[in-house]
């Protein structure tokens, strides 16, 4: 099982140890070109300040797993728009020693509660890059749909990729 708290200045350590074998490309699939490698502890200042500077609220978790107390990932709730009812996901990272086992289904699952039961909100989108396949398999076994695909969209690597924008409702 596992659960989100807030994240903190004391979560900065985990956050750049998961990171310290990361490349680019890495680093790319899931916060695109949020941090530069080696990722510091002013980066992580920087990125704190400006998801509370955000005129739609943005909310930052680290990732727990309940039974050790380890910090195992990170995830970003963005542009809450509590009018419209509706959030995105974004930054979603679970460190490579506990991927493959489950987590991030019950991080999709915890999501759910979140926005759905928590905050009372309708939809909760997220995009992901087209090379990322096994993320894209995670969010549709979690229930997500397929909405659209933004060709192109992103140029990393001397590649173009594709976006493609995925949403669940609370209906669904």
């Amino acid at each position: 099982m596992i659960h989100l708290k807030p994240f903190e200045p004391s979560d900065y350590q985990a956050f750049i140890g998961w990171h310290k074998e990361a490349t680019e490309a890495d680093m790319y699939s899931w916060a695109g070109r949020t941090f530069k490698l080696p990722v510091t502890t002013s980066q992580l200042d920087q990125y704190a300040k400006s998801a509370a500077e955000k005129t739609l609220p943005v909310k930052l978790f680290t990732i727990i797993e309940t039974a050790t107390n380890e910090k195992i990932g990170h995830i970003q709730v963005a542009d809450m728009d509590g009018l419209n009812r509706s959030a995105f996901l974004n930054r979603i990272f679970i460190r490579s020693e506990s991927r493959n086992k489950g987590y991030g289904l019950l991080l999709m699952e915890e999501m759910k509660r979140y926005i759905f039961d928590t905050l009372g909100y309708h939809r909760l989108s997220l995009y992901v890059l087209s090379n990322n396949q096994k993320a894209r398999w995670l969010y549709q076994k979690a229930g997500f749909k397929d909405e659209g695909t933004m060709r192109d969209a992103r140029f990393f690597n001397g590649d173009y990729l594709d976006l493609h924008l995925m949403s669940l409702l609370s209906t669904d």
